[in-house]
């Protein structure tokens, strides 16, 4: 049985998986509004959005607990099984492939 706290953690990586793949569909509605801007500003609002990310994963870095147990495949299938995922839909696998994918275009 995997503990609430744990499951919780989970549906954390989860938002987060989900919050980047929102924000890369903005990064790409993003392109034309960046095309209106100076060469200067368009620096200024890259420079702003990459110091955001550095601020973002050093805080991220300090928090990460050394104790943290890692999923065991058979704990996170049942995971999956109480949360309700069908294991015949390999959303997970598919999920992966997809982003492979994406990443060697």
């Amino acid at each position: 049985m995997i503990p609430p706290i744990t499951k919780l953690l989970i549906k954390i990586d989860q938002l987060e998986w989900d919050l980047a793949e929102v924000k890369k569909e903005l990064l790409k509605l993003q392109g034309p509004f960046m095309k209106s801007l100076t060469p200067e500003e368009r620096l200024a609002a890259r420079s702003a959005r990459v110091r955001a990310q550095n601020k973002r994963r050093r805080s991220l870095r300090g928090k990460r607990d050394p104790e943290a147990k890692t999923l065991t495949a058979e704990e996170l299938q049942q995971l999956s099984l109480e949360e309700g995922i069908n294991p015949e839909d390999n959303l997970l696998s598919s999920a992966i492939i997809e982003e492979r994918e994406k990443r060697s275009e």
